[in-house]
């Protein structure tokens, strides 16, 4: 098992350690629920260095991007941030990821941790002439600093204006004194910045951030708050809402899909989008019963329990609404929209729940504050 730079930090503070995608991690300090109420109230500050990242370099770049990713690379500018799926042929999503143009010669994507060897071989296999694909994964650190409160945070310790950083874009600038790629992203629902910086300033930038959230009661956060935060907000997970069966016109991802270019994968997926190629369909469902949990592959049956009609994706409480919700996929075009009950199947019993619309709650993630001009 692999051990991020501050493995020996997460002991220090006494966190629960778990195997996750090829690594040791922190899964919680304190507590999943307690840590959660931090980032949705305050801010969290989490250790994601196990997530990848793969550099594509060279004068078609931006070409070679364009042909392997849903989303439009050629209309990108220096500082620009797209999330976008790679899909094999059949249209089925080998990964979902964060496209980071640096320049016409210079893309930086950030995939899954459990998927980056996969993602780079994919990759590398169809690397094209005047380009280099580079696994870099090694090399960095990456903390993400999420929570409405963030931005006071980083406040403290940039010289720059991190508040005006629109949403979805990064720079580079000195954080605590560090080089830093700075992104106004997360996994969260929630405001907040991810950091991208040489392992070798790990303990210092990690420290310095705790230091100045101290004020803005800051906690580390582990794996398991990681999950019910994006689960709360239907972010998808790679593993349970996508996978390499999964068309993303079915994951609900038609906004990162440009059909007015080539790509891996269009037209299996241009195919699903139109009418009658939709077969199914990622939805949101509350749990009515009381009697269990719902969990990834738990199938799901119509309202007279005779028909099995999909499955979940993810399952649990939701700390934000106190009541126990799942994503399912349910059949397209068939009368299962927001009010209709269907069945869960759990421990042999079959519990009714209801679907609701997406998601489940939302965060501050994009949003403008009152009385702030800064672009999000």
């Amino acid at each position: 098992m692999k051990r991020t730079p501050l493995h020996e930090e997460h002991l220090r503070l006494d966190a629960k350690i778990v195997p996750f995608a090829g690594y040791e991690m922190p899964i919680q300090y304190t507590s999943i629920l307690d840590e959660h109420k931090a980032v949705r109230e305050h801010v969290g500050l989490f250790d994601v260095s196990h997530m990848g990242e793969i550099e594509i370099k060279g004068q078609k770049a931006v070409e070679f991007a364009d042909m392997i990713c849903s989303n439009n690379v050629r209309e990108m500018k220096p500082g620009d941030i797209k999330y976008t799926v790679i899909c094999n042929e059949d249209g089925g999503v080998i990964d979902d990821l964060f496209i980071h143009f640096i320049s016409v010669e210079n893309i930086f994507l950030v995939v899954n941790a459990s998927n980056t060897d996969k993602d780079f071989n994919w990759i590398k296999s169809h690397e094209i002439a005047e380009t280099t694909v580079t696994n870099l994964s090694e090399s960095f650190t990456e903390l993400a600093l999420q929570g409405p409160e963030a931005y006071k945070v980083m406040k403290k310790i940039t010289d720059f204006d991190s508040e005006c950083l629109p949403y979805f874009t990064f720079t580079n600038e000195k954080v605590a004194g560090v080089p830093a790629l700075i992104a106004r992203t997360g996994y969260t629902g929630e405001d907040g910045f991810e950091l991208y910086i040489d392992n070798a300033y790990a303990q210092k930038l990690w420290k310095a951030i705790m230091d100045a959230g101290e004020e803005f009661s800051i906690k580390p956060v582990g794996l398991g708050a990681r999950d019910t935060l994006r689960f709360e907000v239907c972010y998808w997970l790679y593993g349970n809402e996508l996978d390499e069966t999964i068309n993303p016109i079915e994951a609900g991802q038609k906004f990162v899909i440009d059909f007015d270019k080539d790509f891996i994968g269009k037209e299996a997926i241009e195919s699903a989008s139109q009418k009658g190629g939709r077969k199914r369909k990622l939805t949101c469902l509350k749990l009515l019963d009381k009697g269990g949990i719902p969990r990834h592959g738990f199938d799901v049956f119509n309202e007279k329990a005779d028909d099995k009609i999909g499955f979940v994706t993810s399952g649990g409480l939701i700390p934000s609404t106190g009541y126990i919700g799942a994503m399912a996929y349910l059949p397209f075009g068939k009368g299962y929209k927001t009010g209709k009950h269907v069945k869960i199947e759990i421990r042999g019993k079959m519990l009714d729940a209801e679907i609701i619309k997406k998601p489940f709650y939302k965060g501050t993630a994009g949003k403008v504050r009152s009385g702030h001009n800064g672009q999000r």
